[in-house]
């Protein structure tokens, strides 16, 4: 019994020291980011460490998009990679992933893409228009590995700093995979492929491609991430067409936000523009 409470007690000064470690996070950020990590089922990671790299994959999306208030987040390791709808009884939102071992790609992977349901206001989506929530999250689980692969090779300590590379080689190919499947001309390939998304929304492969498109504006302008949490917001139809979704989303926005909307508009709607991507380049150390 005492063994296993100097454990406990060892691994939770472990926590706190690569809390700090990770992204600069400090104990201020830790009780904003109020997550609950299921005690087993973590393979060869330690508990301190898995709860460390979910506070670093969450950080930048949770700052970007304002550092709103959340409920505590409840991470199991398997049964998903899912958020489910339905709450805990104090409230609480349980994540389920699907990664064991000290995988911190992975899981950062994982669970940035489920962190950013949870900032999107995922219990009010609506399965109409799902596929846009869908692409937003694919673009953060990006947008967060990039800035952790960032933010890891600045840090002193080798055993965090040393793993940085795999973070940016992660990301780099999956963007380059992605970048195999990207049309020359975005707008006419969206409009013959809405339909698809809209009755697949779990189509990862297109899902992707919007994805790293809409990567672009957020890395150009991350204030983006604000205007995300107010996606589902106010009363929809159950048949709500994009051009309808885009006038709530805009509505029930701050109207400093609403200029974030109308970008996200204007890249499926709106005006045609054209921009060489820049997605893909070097993550700059």
């Amino acid at each position: 019994m005492i063994a296993q409470t100097r454990q406990r007690v060892l691994s939770v000064v472990c926590g706190i020291v690569f809390l700090m470690l990770l992204g600069g996070a400090s104990p201020s950020i830790e009780a904003d980011l109020r997550f609950e990590v299921g005690e087993e089922g973590w393979g060869s990671a330690s508990h301190a460490d898995v709860k460390a790299v979910l506070v670093s994959a969450a950080q930048a999306l949770w700052k970007e998009a304002g550092s709103p208030k959340l409920p505590v987040i409840r991470v199991e390791p398997s049964g998903g990679p899912i958020v489910l709808h339905r709450r805990d009884a104090d409230g609480a939102i349980r994540v389920r992933l699907a990664v064991e071992d000290r995988r911190w790609s992975q899981l950062a992977y994982q669970f940035s893409h489920e962190f950013a349901h949870i900032l999107c206001g995922f219990d009010q989506a609506h399965p109409s228009q799902l596929w846009l929530e869908e692409a937003a999250c694919e673009a953060a689980s990006l947008f967060s590995l990039r800035r952790m692969a960032k933010s890891w090779s600045q840090k002193t300590d080798s055993s965090w700093s040393s793993y940085a590379p795999h973070l940016k080689s992660y990301s780099d190919d999956l963007i380059e995979k992605i970048r195999a499947e990207l049309p020359s001309d975005f707008k006419a390939w969206f409009r013959s492929h809405q339909q698809r998304l809209q009755s697949h929304p779990d189509d990862r492969k297109q899902l992707r491609v919007v994805s790293l498109v809409w990567l672009e504006l957020l890395e150009e302008d991350p204030r983006g991430w604000r205007a995300l949490r107010y996606l589902n917001r106010g009363d929809r139809s159950a048949d709500e067409d994009l051009p309808q979704l885009f006038r709530r989303w805009r509505k029930n926005c701050p109207k400093q936000d609403r200029e974030q909307v109308d970008r996200v508009k204007e890249l499926f709607i709106g005006i045609e523009k054209n921009s060489k991507s820049r997605i893909g380049a070097p993550v700059q150390n």
